[in-house]
């Protein structure tokens, strides 16, 4: 398994957004261990850092050993929202209440009684953007060292989540995906969506899926090395192309990557020093 990630923390500031390019997304669970986990979205909560509540589980993998991979997910999901709901529990309220509401409509006048007023249509859309957070948890565990990752999506209106397996021999991608899906499927499901939303489209949508299948780049399984490679090369080519767009560079920075084999516990392959921040830009 192979875990990468940029190193770009957006900040939402009432002048705009601010960006760190040194933060951390991917974290070993524990030392010498064949966990590995790597987030995207929200950068960290009130009550704790990303690192400390890894840190946290990991004490707790340490002193009650896990049978599976799916029950070190199960512990991950419910140690972080417990820490999620509790340090966000009045913007969770307030999301559900604005989530009972219809949504915003400008072109109605006067507008249903029942509806968001357009500050409140951006303040609901902001929480959810905003508050939302992911995890891809990876490895395995012994003796039976048959690898496994789970995804989990936090958000503030749907309630505590459940962790999802990730089917092997494939990929995903989180965060910044659509540079990736031009890339690798000729279109973005914003370009699908506008599609068969436009009335343009007269057949169905499973049609139109096979003729968007046609334009994906097929890919062979590869051997670690060349998996590697390939992590390395979707991120700088999401990095490079926010870089050269008009878009906000929320993805940037040292690119990190780390493998987990059936071998072997965690590894990084390529990992930032802590005193990148200060060397950034020297020869």
């Amino acid at each position: 398994m192979v875990l990468g990630a940029d190193s770009t923390s957006t900040y939402t500031l009432p002048s705009g957004n601010h960006y760190f390019n040194h933060g951390q997304k991917i974290f070993e669970i524990g030392e010498n261990s064949t966990f590995g986990i790597v987030t995207w979205g929200l950068g960290g909560l009130s009550v704790g850092s990303h690192r400390t509540l890894v840190a946290l589980l990991a004490d707790d993998l340490k002193k009650k050993k896990p049978k599976s991979m799916q029950e070190v997910a199960d512990r991950w999901c419910a140690h972080f929202w417990t820490a999620y709901s509790s340090s966000l529990s009045a913007d969770i309220q307030l999301c559900g209440t604005l989530s009972k509401l219809l949504p915003y409509d400008p072109l109605a006048v006067p507008p249903a009684p029942n509806s968001r007023t357009k500050d409140q249509e951006a303040q609901y859309n902001g929480l959810r953007n905003n508050l939302t957070v992911g995890f891809c948890i990876a490895g395995y565990v012994s003796p039976d060292r048959k690898p496994q990752a789970f995804e989990t999506v936090f958000d503030p209106q749907n309630g505590k989540p459940q962790p999802k397996e990730i089917p092997a021999g494939g990929q995903r991608f989180w965060g910044a995906p659509n540079m990736i899906a031009r890339l690798l499927h000729g279109y973005d499901p914003a370009l699908r969506q506008a599609l068969l939303s436009s009335g343009k489209w007269s057949g169905t949508e499973a049609e139109l899926d096979g003729l968007l299948r046609k334009q994906a780049l097929t890919h062979l399984p590869a051997p670690i090395r060349d998996a590697v490679d390939f992590t390395y090369t979707c991120i700088l080519s999401t990095i490079k192309a926010l870089k050269f767009s008009s878009f906000a560079q929320t993805c940037g920075g040292p690119i990190e990557i780390a493998v987990i084999t059936a071998d072997r516990p965690f590894r990084w392959v390529r990992h930032k020093a802590w005193d990148a921040a200060i060397t950034e830009g020297e020869p």
